[in-house]
């Protein structure tokens, strides 16, 4: 599984360091609820955008505060500009899905 997270620091423009998480929130069987949590490193986040590839054939039917697309196993979703910004240090909720297929949690860093 790929994943990345990109998202534009404070003062030089570079990325900044961020660490984020897919947790799985709920599971019926049939279908899960996921969210995504970010966590800024020394440098706030003023933007992002996340991609990553499903382990296991899953789909995501709907994800709320996000602008998402998802194309075979990759998943892309960027902020909705009120959640665009995490401050240094800080954790967020940054968006939540719905997906059918295996349920899965995983870390990731950028």
């Amino acid at each position: 599984m790929t994943t990345f997270v990109t998202g534009e620091g404070d003062g030089d423009g570079g990325d900044a360091q961020c660490q984020g998480r897919v947790e799985v929130a709920g599971d019926w069987g049939s279908g899960w609820q996921g969210t995504v949590t970010l966590t800024a490193g020394a440098q706030a986040v003023d933007g992002w955008n996340v991609s990553w590839s499903w382990p296991g054939g899953q789909q995501i039917s709907s994800l709320w505060n996000a602008d998402w697309s998802q194309s075979g196993s990759t998943v892309s979703a960027s902020d909705a500009g009120w959640n665009a910004r995490i401050e240094a240090g800080q954790s967020r909720e940054v968006f939540g899905f719905i997906a059918s297929g295996p349920a899965v949690s995983f870390d990731f860093a950028c």
